[in-house]
């Protein structure tokens, strides 16, 4: 179970609460585990205490068992008999002491972390952390997270742009991720709009996207109605999308110590394995940043290699048009602008750049491969899901790293086609009826590899594959040869569509998809794919062997050469239906 911790909203309307501390005196620091203990005099003497990851809250109590840590020791000696004003850093969950030229910043998401800061550079932290583009440790610049939307000081032009730019599944994850709402309060304001959540963000109207946005400006501006709903859920504001016995405090604060009253602690001075391993993981997370980014924004990553790449375009042209999708040209490089760590070559196809960081990463997890972690490893884990639009079809990459979606039903198919069909696209469909549409993302260019491969994708989840058959012929045509107008006299069924002029056919396609594993941290990654992968892969064919035989053996070899347990729906869902063989296995 993940650990509790204050979202966005419940910190902020916590700072505001407790600004009478702002101009205050600091009398002592002190510390108990992983908290740290402030004792402040502003008209009246309080504790605050700052939980990394977690929380924060204050009490005239003073709290038992304090001791001395080293890193205690000199957060007294900068901030012992000095005025102190405390702040949030919005959006993010961070919760500021400042002090004349020194800042303390306690990060509440994640696993947490405390940092002292003086002129810009981070004299000490509690943990010393490497991600992509910022280094905690002492000595090294002082940087916040990768920046993410204020929804706190946002304008409505730009929060209506933003929202219908994002990338998310739906409504609800958009807010609660790119507008860091959290999900409780996310489903909230859709709940408060009358708008289903996984409605496509892209599709709110004017009318509704103002609604969102007013629904928020209250929440943040409202006066606090703090309460917890069933012992297990804090809120700042009413959340009338909740049903549950509901206790309400006279303040957020009150309402805070009541929630974290029992928190689960972890103690400063760690077991040595421990330690090892939380340094391992921090070089782990730098990586890690680098994938997630990549894998978020694919297919924007491309097209700006494309811009930068292309010749015929005049070089200031292309600097000018890479900037406006947030990217500048530097050589071979283009780099975010709003994170100029991240540096993407061009002169590499942007897969073999993220096949490059995942190894690097494995290698770093395969050296915390003590016999205590493969203890650990060998349990139930999640696996990890994509956010991104195309995770709720069938997708795969192609060798020559080209991106194809296919469509599950009827239902996907349409949308497929009427939502996300673009002009340098291919449409692909099987020669059988009962043959789902896959489209070949971004195919100009695309060599006759990834064309095949495309094919063999859409031919393994067609009803070919539940018929028995081990090749099929498939066809290829462009977007303008795809329409919804039949010739006079004819209809289409629902999900049809008509294809006008010549269809490109590959013939004899052999049905066959891969399942390769991938096993980062706690979680498991299963990606498919007809090209062979370079390690941990299961190639599936048709066969004579029951969906559930061959969903078992899966399993079985996970655990037994893996040391991972998951669900086998996680399996079942990416199989094509009907019977199938186990052709090889490497894990």
């Amino acid at each position: 179970m993940a650990a509790k911790s204050l979202s966005s909203l419940d910190l902020y309307k916590l700072v505001n609460e407790l600004s009478f501390l702002n101009g205050g005196f600091v009398r002592n620091v002190k510390s108990r585990k992983n908290e740290i203990y402030f004792l402040i005099f502003s008209d009246k003497e309080v504790w605050l205490k700052l939980v990394p990851g977690s929380h924060i809250s204050i009490s005239q109590e003073k709290p038992e068992d304090l001791v001395d840590f080293p890193f205690t020791l000199l957060l007294r000696s900068v901030f012992k008999g000095k005025r102190i004003v405390v702040s949030m850093h919005t959006p993010d969950r961070i919760f500021e002491i400042k002090s004349n030229d020194y800042l303390l910043s306690l990060e509440l998401f994640s696993k947490g972390n405390l940092i002292l800061v003086k002129d810009g550079k981070i004299v000490q932290a509690l943990y010393n952390r490497s991600y992509s583009g910022r280094e905690v440790s002492a000595g090294e610049k002082f940087e916040y997270p990768p920046g993410r939307v204020d929804v706190f000081s946002i304008g409505f032009d730009e929060f209506s742009s933003l929202l219908r730019k994002s990338d998310r599944e739906n409504l609800v994850k958009a807010l609660a991720i790119d507008f860091s709402m959290g999900g409780e309060y996310a489903e909230e304001v859709c709940y408060r709009a009358g708008l289903d959540k996984n409605m496509q963000q892209s599709a709110c109207s004017r009318e509704n996207t103002e609604k969102i946005f007013s629904i928020i400006t209250s929440m943040i501006k409202d006066e606090a109605k703090p309460n917890i709903i069933d012992k297990n859920i804090l809120s700042a504001v009413e959340l009338k999308h909740l049903q549950g016995d509901r206790e309400y405090f006279s303040g957020i604060n009150s309402a805070v110590k009541a929630f974290f009253s029992a928190p689960a602690q972890k103690d400063f001075r760690q077991e040595k394995i421990e330690k090892d391993i939380d340094t391992a993981k921090a070089s782990i997370d730098k990586y890690a940043a680098i994938i997630e980014f990549i894998t978020t924004y694919f297919e924007r990553i491309e097209k700006a290699i494309s811009t930068a790449k292309d010749s015929n375009i005049d070089i200031d042209k292309r600097k000018s048009e890479l900037k406006a999708e947030g990217w500048l040209l530097d050589g071979r490089f283009i780099v975010n602008e709003s994170n100029q760590d991240i540096r993407i070559d061009i002169t590499k196809p942007l897969r073999e750049t993220l096949d490059e960081y995942y190894t690097k990463k494995k290698r770093l997890s395969k050296a915390l491969s003590t016999p205590k972690i493969v203890a650990k490893k060998a349990r139930s884990v999640a696996v990890a899901h994509s956010e991104v639009w195309y995770s709720k079809f069938r997708w795969f990459f192609t060798s020559g790293n080209r991106l194809v979606v296919i469509g599950r039903d009827i239902n996907q198919n349409g949308s497929l086609i009427e939502k996300h069909l673009e002009k340098d696209d291919i449409v692909l469909h099987a020669d059988v009826f009962g043959s789902p549409f896959g489209l070949l993302k971004s195919a100009k260019g695309a060599v006759q590899s990834d064309i095949e491969e495309a094919a063999a994708g859409v031919a393994s989840y067609s009803s070919a594959w539940k018929a028995g058959a081990s090749n099929l012929d498939v066809y290829y045509v462009y977007p303008e040869q795809v329409t919804k107008t039949p010739p006079s006299g004819e209809s289409l069924k629902k999900g049809a569509f008509y294809i006008e002029g010549r269809k490109n056919y590959i013939k004899n396609v052999s049905l066959g998809i891969y399942l390769s594993f991938s096993l980062d941290d706690s979680a498991l990654s299963i990606t498919l794919s007809i090209h062979e992968p370079k390690r941990n892969f299961v190639l599936v064919r048709p066969g004579n062997k029951k969906r559930e035989e061959v969903i078992k053996k899966i399993l079985k070899k996970l655990e037994d050469k893996m040391g991972i347990k998951i669900k086998s729906d996680e399996i079942d869902k990416l199989l094509p239906q009907g019977k199938c063989s186990i052709e090889k296995i490497e894990l």
